[in-house]
């Protein structure tokens, strides 16, 4: 169990470690956008901690549940994240603030996440300090590569519409699986079921994360 606690603590920081050591060009900007990610973090779940606790009553219903864990964890982090920093660093190129937004939401995940997952009742289950963070570093990953894609003029002007359609829609599944998953289990989805799914989603992430590599 106490391997499964150091995989939740220690996946973001490693991931994020790994990526700015294979970045090509000055990796100084990626280091302070991860620090700074780490500290807006922190202060978020300070100020958590202390004047708003995370208290809740699990309800009995798939959708609820789906809904409050991709807006709470997924959708409004990452949006509020991803705004912030289009704005902060508006006069930069587009591509490049793309490519420096992974880093920063990194950071931010990398003290959110365990802050959330630890802050539960104990025992902690095997589902939050295991398949939950491959799901989350997996789909951080995966969404930096796909808004590189669809969101850059010059590299969205190279797709045909029905792979422009498909890269929407691997957007929309990177996003929406884990809060999926996640709904699932906590209605009492089974352990097989669980690890099938963190299985495909981790297999399809990863194809598609080798595919852009080899297109760069």
């Amino acid at each position: 169990m106490a391997s499964m606690y150091l995989f939740l603590l220690l996946s973001f920081p490693i991931v994020t470690a790994l990526w700015i050591l294979k970045k090509e060009g000055a990796k100084e900007p990626c280091l302070f956008n991860a620090f700074l990610g780490i500290l807006l973090a922190a202060l978020f779940c300070a100020y958590k901690y202390f004047f708003s606790p995370f208290y809740f009553l699990t309800p009995d219903s798939f959708f609820r549940n789906f809904l409050r864990v991709f807006l709470e964890q997924i959708f409004l982090p990452l949006g509020v994240l991803t705004a912030a920093f289009m704005f902060v660093y508006k006069k930069d190129k587009l591509a490049d603030r793309l490519e420096s937004l992974f880093p920063f939401c990194a950071g931010f995940y990398a003290v959110y996440l365990p802050f959330r997952v630890l802050n539960d009742a104990l025992p902690h289950p095997a589902f939050a300090l295991f398949a939950k963070p491959i799901f989350f570093v997996l789909m951080l990953l995966s969404v930096n590569e796909r808004q590189k894609v669809l969101f850059v003029p010059s590299r969205r002007a190279l797709l045909g519409a029905r792979d422009l359609v498909l890269e929407w829609f691997l957007l929309a599944v990177d996003l929406l699986m884990p809060a999926a998953v996640e709904a699932l289990w906590i209605l009492g989805m089974n352990a097989f079921l669980t690890i099938l799914f963190v299985l495909i989603y981790s297999a399809g992430a990863v194809f598609c994360l080798a595919k852009a590599a080899r297109q760069l």
